[in-house]
């Protein structure tokens, strides 16, 4: 199993319409193959984001990067999201240890 921290900032003026596209988007995210479990929390400072991400394996994860990446109707790729956020994102990824 693979842990993915998503770690973003939201513009300030960006916040409610980054909630919109969360409320459409993780039904999408969630049904994706391979995807365990995805939770967004907000930071008491109302703009940073981080979405706690459970996947079957990074290779799923990669895939569905990949499909986010690409443009399509009808679904916020990566780029949308860009244009909603200060900086860069962190994605830091985890492999679960056998114990």
């Amino acid at each position: 199993m693979t842990l993915v921290l998503f770690e973003i900032v939201l513009k300030s003026e960006c916040v409610d319409q980054f909630k919109g596209v969360m409320e459409v988007e993780l039904p999408n995210t969630r049904s994706y193959e391979g995807c365990r479990q995805v939770t967004p929390f907000l930071h008491e400072d109302g703009r940073t984001c981080v979405l706690v991400e459970q996947w079957e394996s990074k290779h799923h994860f990669e895939k569905y990067l990949e499909w986010r990446a690409a443009p399509g109707p009808g679904f916020a790729s990566l780029e949308d999201l860009a244009n909603l956020i200060d900086g860069d994102p962190s994605i830091r990824d985890f492999e679960a240890l056998e114990a």
